[in-house]
């Protein structure tokens, strides 16, 4: 069944109010050996959340957040959200190499500058 056929057969998260997730298992796979495996992957790159972050979502997202929740891929909105914030910075690794230099010497740049009013204060 490609990709198509499945959007047809599923009622749109607007029309029902509810999000659909669709999983395609490989043959002789066991559905919850595969999801075990994947609460397993998605909890070994969630170790060590140990900060806090607020945002605001958009009913489409977080609708999309809340389907992933109730199917239990992740126990909370806060796990999900985590999730897929690490994966878009891994997914831009390389806006994130090209810009920490910069960030580094504006950091650099912010304690000399502290530390010579502090000089010229005393």
């Amino acid at each position: 069944m490609d990709e198509e056929e499945i959007k047809k057969k599923q009622p749109s998260p607007k029309e029902d109010g509810k999000a659909v997730m669709v999983a395609c298992c490989p043959e002789g796979e066991d559905a919850e050996k595969i999801k075990e495996k994947v609460l397993l992957r998605i909890g070994e790159k969630l170790e060590g959340r140990s900060n806090v972050v607020m945002t605001r979502l958009n009913d489409e997202d977080l609708t999309q957040i809340d389907a992933l929740v109730e199917v239990e891929a992740f126990k909370s909105r806060s796990e999900a959200a985590a999730f897929f914030i690490k994966e878009g910075i891994q997914a831009r690794k390389d806006l994130f190499l090209k810009v920490m230099p910069t960030v580094e010497k504006i950091r650099e740049l912010k304690d000399l500058a502290k530390k010579s009013l502090t000089r010229s204060e005393e």
